[in-house]
């Protein structure tokens, strides 16, 4: 074994940069938290291959001292702290030192910034770590970053770097995060010619989420208000919970400012979404936790992604309970719908008519003479009662059963859609084109594989950035509620794994029926009629398989007499 040595200035450099800089959006990452805390109103990112070629970030802010170029490159180098004691009260996103100096460890940078009281920018350009000498540029106020042949120097990592449009879509999505935390401030990002990402400066975070997401997601969010211990205080906005995606993309937690990653806090929102979510799908929430930062230590991962929190659990709690109030709040669930005592003149409407909900039309018609009965048991059951708003209660010679309204309804719909899917995608124009705000990775999947779309029936055009219009969508969803939304049913049956460019067009049929049909079913806390629960039980026996919705949960839950004369102590 050799002896020990120290490693030579540009190796350890090298190792360090290892660290901080993983990948193209850490750079962007980095660059744009130097800009806020720079006090900037505009960021715009410009990118050239996803940012493996290139990346420049420019900003408008208060800019950098001609005498202090050289130091900004230098590690462990800052304006933000002085001494160990300023960590608990720092209000500056970056203050490690070592962003700038590890960028340019591992490519070519190109520094050029002006402060406003000089009448020309300073440029300095590094190559692996080694700085030249600074010289004059004639430039706006603020300050410009541009990065080139990252990794250049670390083939090992070059080699390791996802695709370009993965990076991209990734650089997208963390913009997205950091420009709803600073709403105040307008970004931009462009790769090449194409717009990925734009906001404006603006007065709440409610308005960036506009942008963003579109008028669909924003007018919907509910306002999350609560403070708990002394020092910790919680706000933001939350999606209903029939909001809901295939990915966590639409999650932002913040901890004093900062974006951050605790699954720990995470999973407590999640939690409190549990039984309204199905499996496999999150929720919406942008959340702001603000805390005492003598309790916050966000300096424990080398690119402050993580934090550890003083009083964690006791902070998931309180995160638990103010999502679950939200929800409670605003559910408009009855404890209990009872049935008229006069079922035998509603049987004789039920018989003359076509049942009708008042806004979700059952999706088969009433049985004629010729069709044919698979499932004789629900035509013996008799709805008693509506449930919380969710289930029905019933009566049968098997024993008591619960039906879980939307899963039923959800049946039936996915049934037709299967059955008329020839006519279901053939092209229905729309009267008024509906905008879709498209999150990255949808924005990804879209691109990829918009022939799949023009296939399955769906016109769609690109109005710049990630937001598309809606001209046409398949004839057999024209009529359901959002039908916009089949979109981002079909990217989130690519994101998921259900499609594989190149396949035939039934590449989306299971999954873009399901999702259909979930959007057109009865949705729970939605008050029925005696006649509406008796037509939905007529209407299972058509179903070629009643027993469980096209996501697998169960339509119905049976309890025999036996089993509850058990439960009760009784013999017989």
């Amino acid at each position: 074994m050799s002896r020990i040595h120290r490693l030579d200035p540009v190796v350890r450099d090298q190792i360090a940069a290892g660290e901080v800089v993983e990948r193209p959006a850490s750079v962007v990452k980095e660059l744009i938290e130097n800009a806020l805390d720079a006090d900037s109103c505009r960021i715009h990112i410009r990118l050239i291959e996803g940012g493996h070629s290139s990346i420049e970030v420019t900003d408008d802010g208060s800019g950098i001292e001609p005498s202090d170029l050289p130091l900004a490159m230098a590690r462990h180098a800052t304006s933000k702290i002085s001494e160990l004691s300023d960590l608990d009260s720092s209000p500056w996103l970056g203050f490690r030192g070592e962003a700038l100096a590890a960028i340019a460890a591992v490519s070519r940078v190109r520094l050029m910034s002006r402060t406003t009281s000089e009448p020309v920018g300073h440029e300095l350009s590094v190559e692996g770590g080694v700085a030249g000498t600074p010289k004059m540029v004639a430039m706006a106020p603020g300050t410009t970053v541009r990065v080139t042949s990252l990794f250049y120097n670390t083939p090992a990592r070059h080699k390791s770097q996802k695709s370009a449009g993965a990076e991209a879509g990734w650089i997208q999505h963390l913009t997205e995060h950091l420009a709803i935390s600073r709403y105040d401030v307008g970004f931009l990002v462009e790769q090449g010619d194409k717009v990925l990402l734009k906001t404006t400066s603006q007065t709440t975070p409610i308005q960036t989420l506009h942008q963003l997401y579109g008028r669909e997601v924003a007018d919907s969010l509910l306002p999350v208000e609560h403070t708990g211990i002394t020092g910790i205080r919680i706000r933001g906005w939350i999606a209903p919970a029939h909001i809901h995606r295939g990915t966590r993309h639409t999650q932002s937690l913040y901890v004093n400012q900062r974006w951050v990653t605790n699954w720990v806090l995470r999973q407590a929102i999640e939690e409190a979404f549990k039984p309204h979510v199905p499996d496999r799908r999150f929720p919406l929430f942008w959340l702001w936790l603000d805390l005492q930062p003598s309790g916050v230590d966000p300096n424990v991962h080398p690119t402050k992604a993580e934090v550890r929190i003083d009083r964690e659990r006791q902070v998931a709690a309180l995160l638990y309970r103010a999502v679950q109030d939200t929800l409670t709040n605003k559910s408009q669930s009855s404890s209990l719908s009872i049935a008229p005592n006069h079922a035998h003149d509603e049987l004789t409407e039920y018989a003359q008519s076509e049942l009708r909900l008042e806004t979700f039309p059952l999706g088969d018609k009433r049985a004629s003479s010729d069709t044919q009965i698979l499932h004789k048991e629900f035509l013996e059951l008799t709805p008693l009662a509506q449930w919380q708003a969710k289930y029905i209660i019933s009566q049968g010679p098997l024993g008591l059963y619960l039906i879980d309204q939307h899963a039923a309804h959800e049946r039936l719909y996915y049934e037709r859609f299967k059955r008329e899917k020839g006519a279901s995608m053939i092209a229905q124009p729309l009267l008024v084109p509906h905008i879709i705000t498209l999150n990255t990775t949808e924005w990804q999947a879209f691109i990829q594989h918009r022939q799949l779309f023009q296939d399955a029936g769906f016109e769609i055009t690109e109005s710049g950035g990630s937001t598309i219009m809606v001209h046409a969508v398949p004839q057999g969803f024209k009529d359901l509620p959002s039908d916009p939304e089949m979109v981002r049913t079909v990217l989130e049956s690519i994101i998921q794994g259900h499609a594989q460019y190149g396949h035939p067009v039934t590449w989306v049929e299971e999954p873009l029926f399901a999702m259909a049909a979930c959007k057109a079913a009865i949705k729970a806390y939605r008050p029925m009629s005696h006649v509406e629960m008796r037509g939905l039980l007529q209407d299972m026996a058509l179903l070629t398989d009643p027993r469980g919705c096209p996501h697998g949960r169960p339509t119905l839950i049976r309890l025999s007499l036996e089993e509850v004369d058990r439960r009760f102590g009784r013999k017989g």
